[in-house]
Parts: structure tokens; C-alpha cells; sequence
């Protein structure tokens, strides 16, 4: 029994240390929806972001929205990575005004890749001309070696 838990403390810790995370808040400053910002985890950079404020979208009974953040994402490690990010945009009170998350598409980010992730607002975006602040998180999780466990779905 001890040596189960010893080795369930063990993969608890390299599971924790696998993917990383870090957040940023930034200025809401769009020019024509074009703001440059810097947020690096290790290797893996954001170095843009771009809102895109779009109308409403029914689909079915219901209404959403085409709105969105689109992100630049630039992979400068050794390895491939996969990447998920979120946006939280909040007015002057601190009340959040457009949401969302997404992540990279194909699963990995190889090395010396580039890609746009676009992180859709699809029911909280109304109020998104009265954003003051955004914050982003980024979370970066290393593809395991092959001698590793296999990847899991990243849900793209």
C-alpha cells in the first residue's frame, strides 16, 4: 500500500510539472482590432491579438455570436507543444464583458511553428466595445517523448 501511494505522489508531480500555465492582464487597446502584446511561457509566445466584434448568428432557435479574439502563437522550444488560451475581456468595474477559449487545432505546435488560434465569444461578447482590461491565460503541455504515455486528446 505504502509504495502505491509513493508512486502515485510521483506521477501526481510529473503530471503537475508537464503542462504549465501562465496568465497576463493587458490594457484594452485595440487599433482597427490589432493590439500587439507580449506573453511567453518558456519558448511559446503570444505576440498578438486581434477582437473581431461580429452580430448575433441564429443557429436553430437560438442566437450567438461570430465574435472573437485571434491570437498569434509562435513555438521557439525544441519540441512540440499544445497550447490552450483563454480571453476574458472586463469594463472599467471589473465586469466580464466577452469570454472564451480554444486552443491549437492540430493538437501540436512543432517546433519553429507558427499559428493563429481563434478563441470564439459566442454568448458573453455584448458588451465588448466597454472592455478596459483583458486577460489571457496560456497553458503549454510538452508532447511526451516516445518512451512516454501517448498524448492526450487536446478536444480540436
Amino acid at each position: 500500500m505504502r509504495r502505491a501511494l509513493v508512486a502515485a505522489a510521483g506521477l501526481a508531480v510529473s503530471v503537475s510539472l508537464a503542462a504549465q500555465q501562465r496568465t497576463k492582464t493587458f490594457d484594452y487597446k485595440p487599433v482597427d482590432g490589432i493590439q500587439s502584446i507580449q506573453l511567453a511561457l518558456d519558448e511559446v509566445t503570444v505576440d498578438q491579438i486581434v477582437f473581431r466584434t461580429a452580430k448575433d448568428v441564429a443557429t436553430g432557435p437560438r442566437l450567438r455570436s461570430n465574435s472573437e479574439a485571434v491570437l498569434r502563437l509562435g513555438n521557439a522550444s525544441p519540441g512540440p507543444v499544445a497550447v490552450g488560451i483563454a480571453v476574458v475581456a472586463l469594463d472599467e468595474g471589473g465586469n466580464i464583458v466577452a469570454a472564451g477559449s480554444g486552443g491549437t487545432r492540430a493538437g501540436w505546435l512543432l517546433p519553429g511553428g507558427r499559428e493563429s488560434v481563434a478563441i470564439r465569444f459566442p454568448y458573453v461578447y455584448r458588451n465588448l466595445a466597454k472592455a478596459r482590461k483583458f486577460t489571457l491565460t496560456i497553458e503549454v503541455e510538452p508532447k511526451p517523448s516516445a518512451a512516454g504515455p501517448a498524448p492526450e486528446a487536446t478536444g480540436q
